[in-house]
């Protein structure tokens, strides 16, 4: 009897929605399956949001809709969904959608959904949020008003970069799901805080390193970054995740020489509880600029992340450090070498070029002396007319000689 009179009220609700003189010309939809189902299901219902009569949805708290096509779920359009807690949107196509500010949860599943408008104002009833497989290009904004989130989902979008600002702040969020976008790169914050955040996932997105100098996650249980281009991890240390149990971060690009030391050091870890399955993966072909290696290991060493107990290891780690400083060693005498080099090519040209310079100079004053040699023979040359003394002509054939014979002698060195 009691259900028959739930039953009776149910149906007087709806005769009365349908029939209300407020909305004359609206019509009514009902739900696809039976109305007293846990979830309501709308089928195939298409709205244009440039019209005026929006159809009445059916009193239920949770609306499942179907294959819609709807250009806008904008504000008028909820208002005929006044008692829906629960909204979910599966298949279909519904480009942008207007966040209800009393919802409790809204889900969008393969809507081909390309925007989500979020008010303004703080909202404190929002618990799960989950737009998967659609068209987002951004965290949607204003997501820092839902202050009642726990659960943010946003996996197959087309989110390119992140900025985890946007999220900070949020005290009750415990799960975020970006996987599966094509998130390249994270905007540098100075702190990344959410007190209650339990898992993390970023798995299959094209990043290349991950600094989490700035996070502060001390309930972090799961943090999982696979299947990304990561060559490296800075500052992942156990005091920045103290919950930390599960970590997964196969299949990315490490550098060989920073991913065994990385290894060594999670496995020191006290509360991993994968840690005996960690592998060594990496790619030789990869290879990170000596700054950022000499980097990482000076910090390894700075904070004392490296397992002294472990001999073969800290030999490994103090091997690779030798062959840097060894590749920075070689590069510096090569370097010095090529420099003395031509210092001394140059010290060469220097020293031929003073070489004829004094030549030329010994040249000159040769052709002075020579020509101070002449005038004085020319005074004494015999009037014209009388022949030169033998003895005369004799030196000064002597003395051009010896001048001829000292200008090739000088010419030649």
């Amino acid at each position: 009897m009691e259900r028959t009179g739930q039953k009776l009220i149910c149906i007087a609700i709806v005769m009365l929605c349908a029939f209300s003189p407020a909305h004359p010309a609206s019509s009514s939809l009902q739900c696809g399956n039976y109305y007293y189902s846990q979830q309501c299901i709308i089928n195939g219902v298409t709205i244009d949001s440039e019209e005026s009569d929006f159809p009445k949805f059916p009193v239920h708290a949770d609306i499942n809709l179907q294959d819609a096509h709807i250009d806008y779920l904008s504000p008028e359009v909820l208002q005929g969904m006044k008692w829906v807690s629960q909204l979910t949107i599966t298949n279909g196509e519904v480009s942008k959608i207007f966040l209800k500010n009393d919802l409790q949860e809204l889900v969008a599943t393969g809507s081909r959904t390309d925007e989500l408008i979020i008010d303004d104002v703080v909202n404190e009833d929002l618990e799960r949020l989950t737009i998967t497989q659609n068209r987002l290009k951004k965290i949607p904004e204003n997501v820092g008003n839902l202050k009642a989130l726990t659960v943010l989902t946003l996996n197959n979008n087309n989110i390119e970069v992140l900025d985890l600002y946007e999220l900070h702040g949020l005290k009750k969020l415990t799960t975020i799901d970006l996987s599966q976008n094509r998130i390249y790169y994270l905007i540098p914050v100075d702190l990344f805080e959410l007190s209650r955040l339990e898992t993390f996932k970023l798995d299959n997105n094209f990043l290349t390193e991950i600094d989490f100098n700035a996070w502060n996650v001390p309930r972090l249980a799961t943090l999982s970054i696979m299947s990304n281009s990561l060559k490296y991890i800075k500052d992942f240390e156990e005091e920045r995740f103290p919950s930390l149990n599960t970590y997964q971060d196969q299949d990315n690009l490490f550098d060989c020489r920073w991913r065994a030391g990385f290894i060594s050091t999670l496995k020191t870890w006290t509360n991993l509880h994968n840690r005996e399955y960690f592998q060594t993966d990496c790619h030789k072909s990869v290879q990170l600029s000596s700054a950022v290696y000499r980097m990482l290991n000076l910090n390894d060493i700075r904070n004392n992340t490296i397992d002294f107990d472990d001999k073969e290891e800290l030999q490994n780690q103090l091997n690779s450090m030798l062959d840097t400083e060894k590749k920075h060693s070689r590069l510096i005498e090569s370097l010095t070498q090529l420099v003395k080099k031509q210092t001394e090519q140059f010290e060469t040209m220097s020293g031929k070029l003073q070489a004829q310079q004094t030549t030329i100079d010994g040249l000159l004053a040769q052709i002075e002396n020579l020509q101070q040699r002449m005038a004085e023979m020319k005074q004494l040359m015999p009037p014209a007319g009388r022949a030169v003394p033998k003895g005369l002509r004799e030196r000064m054939i002597q003395d051009i000689a010896e001048v001829i014979r000292r200008n090739l002698v000088e010419i030649e060195d």
